[in-house]
């Protein structure tokens, strides 16, 4: 899917009495989820690069009534086999059956430079590895310690891989699907994403506007579930405004889909919506939240929860480094992603952390 990775704001802000640094969200939690790129007040200095490198650490552990229903029956922990899930009759009638237990490591690099005083061209790559990883131990302590269910976690592997996505027969998009993975595919190149900024007006210190367009292409294996196997696009519109101490962002996506031979996808059109606030904690630092509310990519399969929209939020923490010999801006980054609802819809749990780097004048 079009991963583009979200980001906030990239200047030293005026409204408040210290500088803020910037901050970046819900980078790499792509893979079953559609994420938004926040927007971007101000980019690099004309004519200058400016590069991100970021890794992100994404958990999913996605399944579907009547696969949840065998797995909390257990008596035992085990892994999640294929033949236990063909065994299982989808519930109610033809709806299919789904089950993903998977932790997708994501190495971006995001370069960005400005042209002329309106423009900005962006270009993302990424390196996608998918596997059991090793946060479900971190998963389990965290929902034990609160309280919160967890859903079936206990009965199955820890750090396991596992992607079962079937329908026998009419009731979504197609009559019959069947795609199985239970093998890690390894490391992968992922998809990269070319797009363009155009500010719109001369906008001011209280609102600026923009649009920008992502073009997706296929350089992801599809087979491997790091891509769609098609080229697919999106528009945004994006705000900014400073509010008191804070700068609140916010924007509307649409993203063209195209085919997803494996998983009988048609060609579809996706709406995303994001609002985001920035606020300086200390001389350097800030934090930011935002929450991201995405329609799934996965509607015409008729394969229960996974097609419902679903509601993302990000909590990160920012802080802007020292030049080197003032000529190298830095900033680092951290933030964790949460699916708020729909937990059987997109990723679980995602923690990014990165390194931007920008040549001053």
């Amino acid at each position: 899917m079009l991963a583009a990775a979200s980001s906030l704001g990239a200047q030293e802000h005026r409204f408040g009495p210290l500088p803020v640094a910037e901050a970046w969200l819900g980078s790499g939690s792509g893979f079953l989820s559609l994420p938004v790129e926040a927007p971007v007040s101000d980019g690099p200095e004309t004519g200058r690069w400016q590069v991100t490198v970021s890794l992100g650490i994404s958990s999913f552990w996605l399944r579907s009534p009547s696969v949840s229903e065998v797995i909390e029956a257990r008596r035992y922990r085990g892994a999640v086999t294929v033949e236990e899930l063909d065994g299982i009759s989808p519930w109610p009638g033809f709806e299919g059956i789904y089950f993903a237990d998977a932790e997708v490591h994501r190495l971006t690099v995001d370069a960005r430079r400005r042209l002329g005083g309106r423009f900005e061209l962006g270009l993302r790559t990424s390196v996608v590895d998918a596997g059991g990883g090793l946060l479900d131990p971190v998963i389990e302590g965290f929902h034990d310690l609160f309280g919160f269910r967890q859903s079936g976690r206990p009965q199955s592997l820890q750090n396991d891989y596992g992607l079962y996505f079937r329908r026998d027969g009419p009731g979504g998009y197609g009559e019959k699907l069947r795609f199985i993975r239970f093998d890690d595919p390894g490391p992968g190149l992922g998809e990269t994403t070319v797009s363009l900024k155009a500010a719109l007006g001369r906008g001011s210190g209280a609102w600026k506007q923009a649009v920008q367009v992502h073009l997706k292409l296929p350089t992801a294996n599809d087979d491997d579930f790091y891509g769609t196997g098609s080229i697919d696009a999106a528009l945004q519109y994006i705000v900014f405004r400073p509010w008191r101490r804070w700068t609140l962002y916010g924007n509307a996506g649409f993203t063209r889909l195209g085919n997803h031979d494996l998983l009988t996808l048609a060609p579809q059109n996706i709406i995303t919506v994001a609002l985001a606030g920035e606020r300086p904690v200390g001389s350097r630092s800030s934090i930011v939240l935002q929450l991201r509310h995405q329609q799934s990519p996965f509607r015409q399969l008729n394969l229960s929860i996974l097609g419902v929209t679903a509601t993302l939020i990000d909590i990160g923490w920012t802080r802007s480094l020292k030049p080197a010999g003032g000529k190298l801006g830095r900033s680092a980054y951290c933030s964790i992603t949460n699916n708020t609802a729909k937990y059987g819809s997109a990723v679980d749990v995602s923690v990014q952390a990165g390194l931007r780097l920008h040549r001053r004048r």
